[in-house]
């Protein structure tokens, strides 16, 4: 069956503080070396406030999504900031499909209060143990070569000898999918590709929707509900030399882009090198993907704008975006289905 949902949202580790000291700590630590806008001055407890709160509701509805369409798989698209990786080996595109469970870390509220915590080092606290869909995940592996994309295969993690080994797997694949799925019931496809590399040698804009169309293409040929997951953005370079500004045009150009499905324009993207689209940005390209897979599964559902906020504060443009067809018909009402993701690896 087609892709049943797809969803993108931003991931910056300070959107998950509940407290305005929580922000503000991670705010100094990243861009307090940096000049800031004028507009932070006026991004204060209340104004954090709300975003909390819009935060919680933006997640609320990717997560009633994957319950409504009865999700029995995910696609995870997310970047790989040197923690699987290292510049040793820092593939464009790859796929995990190993046999074990993959292992990593959210932060919620690790800055909320003092003495601040590392979260690597407290994994009862932040770990977040998540289920392979292996078969899948090998079966898109194949189609996708098939297709001529030249993808990396990963059937094991050994961080150790490569990336930064506290880590364990990329952020991107485990920050927010507690938020996504409570009870991390669902078991993902993890698909990394190169997003906040400084270097013209990463996909471009088009080349990630046309990865997106060849998965959208491949899971409609199996027989089970499956949803992806883009994750990272939208525009921020944390740490960088525009660490805290915020590019709100871009942000609106590539939300009104998904809205009205120009997707000539959004192909444009990440074709040429710019201070505006290089590191954090650069995440959008797993936006891209996740609208190139439901052009393809899903030609006549809406991109709808959960939210956006520009949070200077949070060093990010904040945003969530999903794509439901099903949202109307089905109401709150959840689709059941006992089948096990691992028996539906072949076309049906």
């Amino acid at each position: 069956m087609p892709i049943v949902a797809g969803m993108a949202s931003s991931h910056s580790p300070i959107i998950f503080q509940e407290t305005y000291e929580g922000w503000m700590r991670w705010f100094r630590l990243i861009s307090s070396a940096i000049p800031q806008p004028e507009v932070v001055k006026s991004q204060d407890e209340a104004c954090v406030t709300q975003w909390i709160e819009r935060r919680r509701q933006a997640f609320g509805k990717l997560q009633a999504a994957l319950k409504n369409n009865g999700v029995q798989a995910l696609i995870v698209v997310g970047g790989d900031q040197f923690e699987w990786f290292s510049a040793a080996n820092n593939p464009n595109i790859m796929i995990y499909a190993g046999e074990d469970d993959i292992f990593g870390f959210h932060n919620y509220g690790d800055f909320d209060k003092e003495p601040l915590v590392k979260f690597w080092e407290h994994p009862d606290r932040f770990g977040v143990r998540l289920k392979v869909c292996t078969n899948l995940a090998e079966h898109i592996l194949g189609e996708l070569v098939a297709r001529d994309f030249d993808i990396s295969i990963s059937r094991s993690q050994n961080p150790a000898a490569q990336g930064r080994p506290q880590m364990k797997a990329p952020h991107a694949h485990t920050r927010p999918i507690p938020l996504l799925m409570p009870d991390l019931d669902i078991p993902i496809i993890p698909i990394v590709i190169k997003t906040t590399e400084r270097t013209s040698a990463a996909l471009s804009g088009a080349r990630c929707i046309a990865l997106g169309r060849a998965i959208g293409e491949i899971c409609a040929k199996i027989d089970l509900p499956i949803a992806i997951y883009g994750s990272g953005g939208m525009s921020h370079d944390p740490e960088g030399p525009l660490s805290g500004w915020v590019d709100e045009p871009l942000d609106q150009w590539v939300l009104d882009c998904f809205k009205t499905r120009n997707f000539d324009q959004l192909g444009s993207l990440f074709s040429f090198r710019s201070a505006a689209t290089d590191s954090g940005t650069g995440e959008l390209r797993t936006w891209l993907v996740t609208a190139g897979a439901m052009a393809a599964a899903q030609p006549q559902a809406d991109c709808q704008v959960v939210d956006y906020f520009p949070a200077n504060i949070a060093t990010v443009g904040a945003g969530w975006v999903l794509w439901d067809k099903m949202a109307k018909a089905l109401g709150s009402e959840a689709m059941g289905d006992s089948r096990n993701p691992d028996d539906a690896t072949a076309p049906a």
